[in-house]
């Protein structure tokens, strides 16, 4: 057998000389204008130069691709290292939470952070930095292979079941229901008994929060189901006209969904928290909840949260954490760090809205799925003002379309601003006779007004006015005044000081005296 294994071995050797040797560019360049110029085939050029009719034909295509170049050696490297920053937060995440994968790591660098690493590498820098364990031997099951299925649409079908855990030396049961399409948990309490009254109770809050479902799936529990007759369960189901399906006997794997997060909220909640009191775990389960739906990576479902897929934000939220990912790369290469994400999806009267602060910018886009037409408006968060940017151009480009033929262009102004007129037309506070404020600064009983000044100097409220010389700073220096009105006798605001007050109705006497 060895005799058979050398002779083997030294055939090849003899076919192929330069089997694991690099071949130069110009060999290379003199096998393919054999080949394309003289059109000798491959066959003779494969027994003549002993090359592999594979390798003939691959520099070919490289040559008609980029020409000579493409035949030059190319040195493949290590590979792209992995920034320092990245390698810091996944060890900061791992010795925070010794319970989470490399899956889970992977997922909440990706959405929390901006920050890209496949679980592959998460496994290689927790290897390097001693925080890999050994996985834990699975036990070797023969049982067939389990059935998947998974509605399409949320509120198509809900799973619901009872988890009975020890809580302060007694039984406590988490009667839950949670949507088979996106894993977001609709309802859930915590209880001393698990009667058919709570159970109820449960359905009642999430139907009334989030609509009933089409259909229900549950197991054969005295709570759920009766072998003669109906429930009051199955009672409450047909008012809302709900298909029941219930799973088979002693087959657990058909709720499956549910009887993970019973695991779920086990291991990362419940055996780790310490409670008060019995309402205070109920409190803290509510909470613990919300964190599930809105915060937590699920990996049934691609990483993302219950929240995403129950709402259908999963489109708009991949595009905006991708865009992060490369916004923080860029950063980093830069400036050495990330940079930490701030942003919000969601869905607003059936138009997704994707609200992210970036570069010192706010970023506000609006996509209406039925018009498909995408909406943004971007706030400058470096510049003082109201108008900002690109948003101040779109709105003059709006404003345009909307002004008629022959209609007078005009803008907006503040109403804390000085009266205005224009020729012989009095100012806007001449629109009727006699009428001045209905409370001044000051006025009133108990209540201090607007513009009073307490001992220390300070002014009393709830919000802080701008004085005249500050509007004047934000809107500009005002070129006309009303009839009879100078500079000095213009009064302030709102929060000016009762002389501006007196000042202004002088001086408003005196332009009514004038027309008369």
């Amino acid at each position: 057998m060895e005799q058979v294994k050398s002779i083997q071995k030294s055939s090849q050797q003899r076919k192929y000389p330069q089997r694991h040797n690099r071949y130069s560019a110009d060999f290379k360049l003199q096998i393919v204008r054999k080949y394309l110029e003289e059109s000798i085939p491959v066959s003779v050029i494969r027994q003549e130069c002993g090359v592999s009719s594979n390798t003939v034909v691959r520099w070919v295509r490289a040559y008609r691709r980029e020409g000579e170049a493409g035949l030059l050696t190319r040195y493949r490297g290590k590979g792209r290292s992995l920034p320092s920053p990245v390698r810091q937060k996944i060890v900061e995440l791992k010795e925070a939470n010794p319970v989470f994968g490399i899956k889970r790591i992977s997922q909440l660098l990706k959405r929390m952070f901006f920050l890209s690493a496949s679980p592959e590498t998460v496994r290689k820098t927790l290897h390097d930095s001693s925080l890999m364990t050994a996985p834990p031997k699975k036990r070797q099951r023969n049982i067939t292979r389990p059935r998947f299925f998974e509605r399409a649409t949320p509120n198509q079908l809900w799973q619901t079941d009872i988890f009975t855990f020890r809580l302060g030396g007694h039984y406590a049961y988490l009667i839950g229901y949670i949507d088979d399409y996106s894993r977001y948990i609709t309802g859930l309490e915590l209880f001393r008994s698990q009667t058919a009254q709570n159970v109820i109770e449960v359905y009642r809050r999430a139907a009334s929060e989030y609509n009933p479902p089409k259909e229900m799936l549950t197991d054969n529990g005295r709570q759920y189901t009766s072998w003669r007759g109906s429930s009051r369960f199955e009672t409450e189901l047909k008012k809302d006209k709900i298909h029941h399906i219930k799973s088979q006997p002693h087959h657990p794997m058909t709720l499956g969904k549910i009887e993970r997060f019973w695991k779920t909220i086990y291991l990362e909640f419940l055996s780790r928290a310490q409670f008060a009191s019995f309402e205070d775990a109920v409190e803290r389960i509510r909470q613990w909840v919300k964190y599930y739906n809105h915060k937590r990576p699920h990996q049934g479902i691609g990483g993302l949260c219950p929240a995403d897929r129950y709402f259908e934000v999963q489109v708009e939220l991949r595009k905006t954490i991708e865009q992060g990912i490369k916004d923080n790369l860029l950063e980093m290469a830069l400036r050495g760090k990330p940079r930490l994400p701030f942003y919000m999806v969601g869905r607003m009267e059936g138009q997704s809205v994707v609200l992210r602060a970036e570069k010192g910018k706010l970023r506000l886009s609006v996509d209406a799925e039925e018009d498909d037409i995408t909406q943004e408006v971007i706030y400058n968060l470096n510049e003082e003002g109201d108008n900002h940017g690109e948003d101040k151009e779109r709105q003059e480009k709006t404003d345009d379309k909307l002004r008629g033929d022959g209609e007078m262009p005009g803008s907006a102004v503040s109403v804390d601003r000085t009266a205005q007129a224009r020729g012989d037309m009095p100012g806007a506070f001449d629109t009727l006779d006699g009428v001045f404020a209905v409370a001044e600064a000051g006025d009133g009983g108990n209540a201090a007004g607007a513009g009073a000044q307490s001992e220390s100097g300070e002014r009393a409220g709830t919000e802080p006015t701008a004085s005249g010389d500050d509007r004047e700073k934000a809107f500009g220096p005002h070129d006309e005044h009303g009839a009879g009105q100078t500079g000095e006798d213009a009064f302030e605001g709102a929060g000016g000081k009762e002389s501006g007050d007196v000042k202004g109705r002088e001086a408003i006497l005196r332009g009514r005296l004038a027309q008369d």
